[in-house]
């Protein structure tokens, strides 16, 4: 693959490849780059081809490389993407089959004493998630299992079919992050309850409806570390006004403040792949 050009043009390519698969790696793990250089190796092996493929036009450019990378995660290969994923998660993802679940990925959160309360939908099938291993023998799916019984489930993804056709109703909002950019919540392995639905609850302003629940889920504020965007879903056709949910003035983790659930780039789009094989086309809004 590298024998096609110089050895000049290859390492000056080969370190931006570096540097910006490094720092897609590192959305959701922003110390990743200081855990050694035999772990980049790894990722420049497993994705440098789908980057020439899919991004020459844009090499060397770091920043360019890496908005092309986030924009096309649904169309890496399997080894890239998996080399990816484990990097972004430090571990193994785990799929769910045949469960019913808490769907989180398009929902509005109220803020509570610096949880986010997180109005999700109740789905039955196959979903992914973190391990979050717990115990001998425990992890996510084996805990949400048990919680069929017991009034509870776990907040795990599947791709919303609301995004997937020009016919729903919702989108992908891009955010840029940075100083000036919001919170948003992050459900995986969320915990949820059955006594919510149907039900009022705080900070909104109709009873739960049935097929809905609250689970808790943890805050991140985007302006804390790096600037490295994230996304949230909401209406479509896209609505200018929805970006307020970008910016730290409407979307913090004050008590009271409305957020929204959201990932790093590209994240919602790799995952499923992980879990479906592919993604079809999504319904996106950019500023």
């Amino acid at each position: 693959m590298w024998s096609g050009f110089s050895s000049g043009k290859t390492r000056l390519t080969g370190a931006g490849l570096t540097v910006a698969l490094i720092l897609i790696a590192g959305a959701a793990a922003p110390s990743m780059a200081q855990e050694g250089f035999s772990e980049d190796l790894g990722i420049i092996r497993a994705c440098a081809g789908d980057v020439w493929s899919l991004c020459s036009d844009v090499l060397p450019d770091v920043g360019r490389i890496k908005s092309c990378v986030q924009d096309k995660m649904g169309q890496l290969s399997k080894g890239c993407l998996d080399k990816l994923l484990d990097t972004m998660a430090g571990a193994s993802f785990k799929i769910c089959k045949d469960q019913t679940y808490a769907l989180c990925a398009a929902a509005r959160c109220n803020v509570f004493d610096g949880v986010a309360y997180c109005q999700c939908d109740v789905k039955h099938g196959n979903s992914i998630s973190l391990p979050f291993r717990m115990g001998k023998d425990e992890d996510v799916c084996s805990i949400n299992a048990a919680g069929s019984s017991n009034k509870y489930m776990v907040s795990t993804y599947s791709l919303p079919e609301s995004i997937a056709s020009q016919q729903g109703d919702r989108a992908v909002y891009t955010c840029q992050g940075g100083k000036d950019g919001g919170a948003y919540a992050q459900c995986d392995g969320g915990m949820c309850f059955r006594s919510t639905e149907e039900t009022t609850f705080p900070g909104f302003d109709k009873p739960v409806p049935k097929g809905q629940i609250i689970c808790s889920c943890p805050i991140t504020k985007s302006s804390s570390g790096s600037a490295q965007g994230y996304q949230i879903l909401g209406p479509y056709p896209c609505d200018k006004s929805f970006f307020k949910y970008c910016k730290s003035a409407t979307a913090n983790s004050k008590t009271g403040s409305t957020i929204y659930v959201g990932a790093p780039i590209g994240t919602a789009q790799a995952l499923a792949v992980q879990l479906n094989g592919s993604v079809p086309p999504i319904n996106e809004c950019r500023e």
